[in-house]
């Protein structure tokens, strides 16, 4: 069949369970987020950092929506999922971690919310990308949704991953790239 050019793909090619939805700005992620909390109000908002939980909250309360569909990983438990259904807002900057909380879940997709100007887009040097994605003519409020985006922010994780001897806590994104990438 003319070197399989029509045949069947790999169906092991998509066998991870996170669904990224990218955005230019942590704007319109937030944006996204709240209009998806609209839309489905079974949602259930996960922080990985207490500074990203914060700001949700007050954006959220500044929307007229609930700020306890957010919650942190470190406060979350098997009942504030019963009923819900789990999306991230942010990823964690190493990808075992986010397997790890995970693992026991049953849920098939996972949407994770994104942002071109956050630390660990930039680490990888989407402050390059976003003027180029704006000249392109793509809109702050559009999304970039697809499986080889996925695949990518994996490995830039499993690249961060191998950098990490010892992992240190933070409070925020930015400070957690600071303290364990040297």
């Amino acid at each position: 069949m003319l070197f399989n050019l029509f045949g069947k793909k790999d169906d092991g090619a998509d066998n991870h369970v996170f669904v990224d939805r990218a955005y230019i700005t942590t704007t319109a992620k937030m944006n996204a987020c709240a209009a998806l909390a609209r839309k489905e109000p079974d949602r259930l908002f996960i922080c990985w950092f207490t500074d990203t939980a914060v700001k949700f909250k007050e954006f959220f309360l500044q929307q007229g929506l609930d700020e306890s569909l957010i919650t942190e990983t470190h406060h979350l438990h098997a009942s504030k999922l019963l009923n819900k259904k789990p999306v991230f807002v942010e990823h964690y900057p190493l990808h075992t971690k986010e397997l790890e909380l995970i693992k026991n879940w049953d849920a098939e997709k996972i949407i994770v919310f994104s942002a071109m100007d956050e630390p660990l887009f930039k680490h990888f040097g989407s402050d390059k990308l976003i003027p180029l994605m704006k000249m392109m003519g793509m809109k702050e409020d559009e999304v970039i949704e697809h499986n080889m985006v996925s695949k990518s922010i994996i490995k830039g994780q499993e690249k961060i991953g191998e950098q990490v001897t010892l992992e240190q806590s933070a409070g925020s994104q930015e400070e957690w790239m600071r303290k364990n990438i040297k």
